[in-house]
């Protein structure tokens, strides 16, 4: 009798170890299925995040501009309207100012405006072009094109209230022109505040002289929008971007 105790306890205690184990390894597989499903969906929406970037910098670079740099309008006379790729309007204005004039910075702004139109209300951006091989001391921007929701005051209509408050204010797309000191005020002031952050870069050559040209770096950046500190009136007209707003921009505000 006590050897078939003794058995009965020992093939309990298999038992127990056996379910032990079938838990621990049913355990380690959901762990597993779980964070390979979070990681292929991050990088599902990684890739479509970053083609969405570069489809539209290519768009931008090849769209049709007006070459005053006005917004396309197709109620203009036929006579009054002179097309441009925008690309071909910023080489021709680096050629004879050696910098990226007002109206093409403007051009640039509609561009951006229209092409990415249908995620407006979702999304802030910035476009630059740089001298590619540059140090980071050495950089500077030939253009850099900020695209930010920026409160205002209440005008009645499109109003936004912060919950359980009665702080309310307007909100407003806004255009700014940036001319900063240093090439990563980007990386050092906006990145680090608005989260993900979705890129796409290229190469393009601009005119140096009247047989030589110098390659560049031509780039998009987008990020979901949000009130910060760091994307406010204030702070882009300040010293680290020292950024001024673009008029005449076809922007149609809420």
């Amino acid at each position: 009798m006590k050897f078939l105790n003794e058995r009965g306890q020992a093939a309990l205690v298999d038992s127990l170890f056996f379910i032990a184990i079938v838990s621990a390894i049913c355990t380690g597989l959901f762990y597993y299925a779980i964070n390979y499903g979070l990681g292929s969906e991050s990088l599902l929406n990684s890739f479509y995040s970053s083609d969405f970037a570069m489809d539209s910098l290519k768009v931008i670079t090849y769209v049709n501009v007006m070459r005053d740099g006005s917004a396309v309008s197709l109620n203009s006379p036929v006579e009054f309207q002179e097309y441009d790729y925008l690309l071909a309007l910023l080489k021709e204005d680096f050629a004879q100012n050696k910098l990226i004039g007002e109206g093409s910075r403007k051009a640039i702004a509609n561009t951006l405006y229209s092409v990415l139109k249908p995620f407006d209300d979702s999304i802030d951006y910035a476009f630059f072009i740089t001298k590619e091989g540059t140090t980071v001391g050495e950089a500077k921007f030939i253009a850099l094109i900020i695209a930010a929701h920026v409160p205002g005051p209440v005008t009645g209509a499109g109003d936004y209230c912060e919950p359980n408050t009665t702080n309310c204010y307007s909100i407003k797309r806004v255009f700014y022109s940036c001319d900063p000191t240093e090439k990563t005020v980007l990386e050092k002031y906006i990145f680090p505040n608005v989260g993900k952050v979705d890129s796409a870069m290229g190469k393009i050559t601009l005119p140096e002289g009247e047989a030589s040209s110098a390659p560049y770096v031509i780039g998009l950046h987008t990020w979901v929008s949000k009130r910060v500190d760091a994307m406010s009136n204030e702070n882009l007209t300040g010293a680290q971007f020292h950024c001024t707003v673009i008029e005449g921009v076809n922007v149609q505000q809420p």
